[in-house]
């Protein structure tokens, strides 16, 4: 009969089919009959999306709902379908059948369930059916659906099906909030009361993934809990929510009581079955037998740390932007043993963090906040010290008396995401029973709060509504905490965001100050916005309001040297009496390595580089003076971990930096050679206007090689539909905040004379090209300062403020107007453009050097032009024993020349100066005596480009000869030249002038390294 059933759905599609104008949906009709007469079940066709979620069809068993498919158009390919972002969202489905019609695939949680089967085939326009398949397909469909429940077999699974049901939710809530209803009421009032009370900027998006989060994350920790293996149920994760949280014990009573949306059961009732179906604590003891860094550390807590590769699963984008990055033990228990003894041993308290003192108030001494709570790890090792305290002194006795008068009052944690934080209250109940406390008759002081916003405080609004009601006595709590609580001390490890999500947040704006008073002369201060950075001085600001107290934690490094955050160090300087950071480096941004070269490793899966942070501040100052201590940690990530379990802040070899001014780095430097380094003037004091270079936001689009090729594609753009989408698609452009494409549109849709935006712009080191030079349609043109290059005699020293990564080579020189990655493309490592003129508006030419400066160069050598003076500059900052010398401070800010010691010496470098300038514009003579050879003919395609005895291969078959190894592997900023410059042009053919052209780059090179040795030889610096 099965094989009947098979004939007939072939039949019907066949039919439809044929006409050739067919598509997916007119299938349908067909496959539903064909799913229920096969399986038996009642098959439904385009289920609401709110009801059921994404798949085309459901599978019911009465109201029950066991399986789902989701049809493709016939001829679609069912592997890309697999690949895509549609296909990640079906781990979330427990049973879920694929199919272009033809062939059918199953899955089970998101993995194969067996082979595709295939019924029929399309050749030559034509169905053919596979009859040998066809009572395999009636077979499998039955057992497929019919057929018991596998147990999850792995941590990666469970946290694979975990993230696509949270998916579910979240996007089921979404269409649920997008209308109101009746049967949307409970879920919009717990929305409105979130909003109003606890996260004023909540959006429905926002809501909807906090709720799935929850639902989800909590249902696996109470899983995780729950020690009746055989069944597990919403109800029964409701018994297993501790008293000590009414907010959370209000939200399940939610997901069981009478008012949870009907809409939502299956999709919880479908993950409490897989939970029942997996011995989950087996999982993760398996998942995390070696923890994520390989190394197996006592106390390593699987349910925190599977939280984060649930996140991962779940939402990776949310994951990054939350700055969600769990920390490991080590890190915790460094700080948590360095306050302990901070207490004990500079504020005299001899029970350290088990401190039980109090102020003349009757409120405890040393309150401890963690202002990003997490998942409670930095919580939890402050009570597993203390209670190992009592341990050791024999008071065991008295621990349940203790944590409820004398540790409980002290213990508080923010919170903004609501899935850690009940991750957090759960895991902290349990770390509490587990030293034999059982009986909370106080809540945890673990609050959902933004730390970064005041908490509003509204008496009556929801009053008598369970959950929303819950809600506004969390908000009240958490204000109590953040106005009138004495936090003594701070610990943690706070999101680190460049786009910060506390926007509205200006505690910080105190670090936007000159040391010596008045507004940060910073052009981009955007980094002093991070999340890290609000943390810090909200934490700062705790302990300045307390009067005394301590600081600990772990954030991104940059503020410890980065001359953006000297204002930020001078005000922790102003408020701390003591400051320890050590460095745990691992910036793969900079490519950091270790002293003996050996890879340098971050504790964190993150490539920014992190530091530890100890702030004392004492309730009197002594001398009015701070002390800054400084220590570095670099190796692999196991050495790292070593280190800080063998370590506490006492034991650590700290050194005391030497503080300077202008910028106060917390860096151990060289004072004598630092100090002359300073007697000379930096380039950003002797040109008078400077700036970054050019930034488009979309080179391939604004920038070419060819000035025709620019012409041909704005015309094309001019005579295009004006319709953002459409434009962005055909010209491939990204589509970016704060600009738009059809501003740049109307700005050139009626110009007849496209020609004259077409500038030539030095794009990279020997690679000028053109740029379409518009406004509205380059991200920032930087006028003020190209508008004295553009179509001028001028020229440019380009430089940058910062080298993240290596050694300092970072100076070029050019007379075009600049991209802002001309010397390096590296993160934090932009182009800033010295031009030599200025141009005024009646095109008059003046210098665009300091007086000052030139007065005294004078003194000392007599009269100087300009252009002297410039190629002064540029041979002193080729000179590799000027850059040996100061690279610690080459690397933090523009460089500093010293002035000439004579004449002699100041002719000599002009001189040498002079020859590079015109190596590097490619004016000299000496560049057209190549010193290479092109000997092979042929298609002069660059293919694929390899270096080998003295030989540069664009193909098989061409090469360019005799190119020394120096040129090859020589550095200009962040950038090989001899590579760079042929790698770029993969894909293309050479023609004449680039042969030339490459020719004259190595002859350049070779011939920088000669006159860099003549530099030395002419006057050591």
């Amino acid at each position: 009969m099965g094989e009947q059933f098979v004939k007939e759905y072939l039949d019907e599609l066949t039919k439809k089919f044929q006409t050739g104008h067919a598509r997916e949906h007119a299938y349908r009709p067909a496959l539903n009959a064909f799913l229920q007469k096969i399986s038996g079940f009642n098959v439904v066709n385009d289920p609401k999306r709110s009801e059921y979620g994404s798949p085309d069809f459901v599978f019911l068993k009465g109201k029950i709902t066991i399986a789902y498919a989701e049809a493709k158009d016939i001829g679609v390919s069912l592997n890309e379908t697999e690949k895509g972002e549609q296909m990640s969202r079906y781990y979330g489905y427990s049973n879920l059948i694929l199919t272009d019609y033809l062939e059918f695939r199953f899955f089970r949680n998101g993995q194969k369930y067996c082979e595709p089967i295939k019924i029929g085939e399309v050749k030559n326009g034509v169905i053919n059916p596979i009859e040998n398949n066809f009572s395999l397909i009636e077979e499998t469909i039955r057992d497929f659906i019919q057929g018991a429940k596998e147990p999850i077999r792995s941590g990666e699974h469970l946290a694979k099906i975990m993230g696509g049901k949270a998916r579910r939710i979240r996007d089921t809530v979404r269409q649920f909030l997008a209308t109101a209803s009746d049967k949307n009421a409970e879920l919009i009032r717990v929305y409105e009361a979130l909003k109003k009370l606890l996260v004023h900027d909540l959006t429905v998006n926002s809501f909807a993934d906090m709720y799935a989060q929850t639902l989800v994350y909590g249902l696996f920790v109470a899983r995780y809990y729950d020690k009746t293996e055989k069944d597990f149920s919403r109800r029964e994760a409701r018994e297993l929510v501790p008293a000590s949280n009414p907010l959370l014990r209000h939200f399940f009573d939610h997901i069981v009581g009478p008012d949870f949306d009907e809409r939502l059961e299956n999709i919880v009732d479908e993950l409490c079955e897989v939970f029942c179906h997996a011995n989950i604590k087996e999982l993760m003891k398996q998942y995390f037998k070696n923890d994520l860094w390989g190394n197996v550390h006592a106390g390593a807590d699987p349910v925190i740390h599977f939280y984060e590769d649930f996140l991962q699963e779940y939402d990776p984008i949310l994951r990054k932007k939350m700055g969600a990055y769990y920390t490991p033990l080590p890190v915790v228990q460094f700080i948590v043993r360095s306050v302990d003894y901070l207490l004990e041993k500079e504020f005299d308290l001899a029970a350290g963090l088990a401190d039980t003192s109090k102020l003349a108030n009757g409120i405890h001494r040393v309150q401890i906040l963690d202002p990003a709570v997490g998942t409670g790890t930095f919580i939890s090792k402050v009570i597993r010290i203390i209670y190992e305290r009592l341990l050791r002194g024999g008071q065991e006795g008295r621990w349940p008396a203790y944590v409820h008068n004398d540790l409980l009052p002290r213990l508080h944690g923010f919170e903004l995401m609501m899935a850690p934080y009940t991750i957090a209250h759960l895991k902290l109940s349990m770390a509490f029973k587990e030293t034999k406390f059982w009986n909370f008759h106080r809540r945890l002081g673990i609050y959902l709060t933004n730390s970064l916003e005041e908490s509003a405080v509204q008496e009556s609004l929801f009053t008598g509504f369970g959950f929303a009601q819950s809600i506004a006595d969390e908000s009240k709590e958490a204000s109590v905490i953040k106005n009138k609580t004495p936090i003594m001390v701070v610990v943690g490890n706070p999101p680190y965001s460049g786009e910060s999500s506390n926007a509205s947040y200006i505690g910080h704006d105190v670090y936007k100050k000159e040391p010596s008073g008045g507004k940060l002369q910073e052009r981009n201060s955007k980094w002093l916005n991070d999340d890290y950075v609000k943390f810090i001085r909200l934490a700062e600001n705790m302990v300045e309001k307390t009067g005394e107290g301590i600081v600990g934690m772990i954030t991104a490094h940059g503020y410890i040297d980065n001359p953006t955050f000297r204002g930020m160090r001078w005000h922790l300087m102003q408020t701390f009496d003591e400051i320890y950071a050590l460095d745990l480096h691992g910036n793969a941004n900079k490519k950091e390595k270790a002293p003996d070269g050996s890879d340098d490793k971050n504790v964190f899966d993150i490539k920014q580089g992190v530091a530890i942070l100890f702030g004392i501040k004492r309730k009197s100052r002594q001398n009015n003076k701070v002390k800054i201590f400084r220590a570095d940690c670099f190796g692999s990530r196991s050495s790292k971990f070593e280190f800080l379990d063998a370590n506490s802040l006492n034991s650590v070899n700290w050194k005391q930096v030497a503080l300077s001014a202008p910028n106060y780095e917390w860096v151990i430097r060289d004072t004598e050679t630092q100090t002359e380094y300073r007697k000379g003037f930096s380039v950003s004091d002797l040109f008078i206007d400077n700036g970054v270079g050019i930034t488009t936001a979309h080179d391939d689009f604004v920038i070419k090689e060819k000035r025709e090729d620019l012409i041909k594609l704005f015309k094309d753009f001019q005579s295009s539909e004006r319709d953002a989408d459409f434009l962005h698609k055909k010209f491939n452009v990204k589509i970016k905040a704060g600009w738009n494409i059809l501003n740049g549109y109307d700005n050139i849709k009626n110009e007849g004379d496209i020609d004259k935006f077409i500038k030539p712009i030095s794009y990279r080191v020997f690679d000028n090209r053109y740029i379409f030079y518009e406004d509205k349609l380059v991200w920032r043109t930087v006028r003020k300062i190209m508008n004295n290059i553009l179509d001028k005699d001028n020229l440019s020293l380009i430089s940058n403020r910062q080298v993240k990564a290596g050694n300092w080579n970072h100076v070029f020189i050019s007379n075009k107007i600049i991209e802002s990655s001309f010397v390096s493309n590296k993160t934090g490592e932009i182009g800033t453009n010295f031009p030599l003129y200025l141009y005024t508006e009646d095109g008059s030419k003046i210098t665009n050097l300091k007086k000052e400066i030139i007065n005294e160069i004078e003194k000392i050598v007599g009269k100087v032009s300009p252009e002297n003076v410039f190629d002064y500059i540029y041979a002193v900052l080729h000179s590799p024993n000027y850059r040996e010398k100061y690279k610690e401070f080459l690397k933090i800010d523009f460089p500093r020349v010293p002035y000439p010691k004579d004449a002699k010496q100041f002719k000599a470098f002009a001189a040498l100066g002079k020859e590079l300038r015109e190596l590097h514009l490619l004016e000299s003579p000496k560049v057209s005596q190549f010193i290479t050879t092109y000997p092979v003919g042929g298609t002069n395609l660059v293919e694929k480009v390899t270096y080998k005895d003295g030989k540069v291969f664009i193909n098989k078959d061409q090469y360019f000869g005799n190119v020394p190894e120096l040129a090859w592997n020589f550095y200009i900023g962040g950038y090989q030249p001899a590579q760079k410059w042929l790698k770029d042009r993969k894909g293309r053919v050479l023609v004449n002038a680039d042969i030339e052209h490459y020719q004259k780059v190595i002859v350049a090179l070779k011939e920088t390294e000669r006159i860099m040795g003549e530099i030395d030889k002419a006057n050591k610096i």
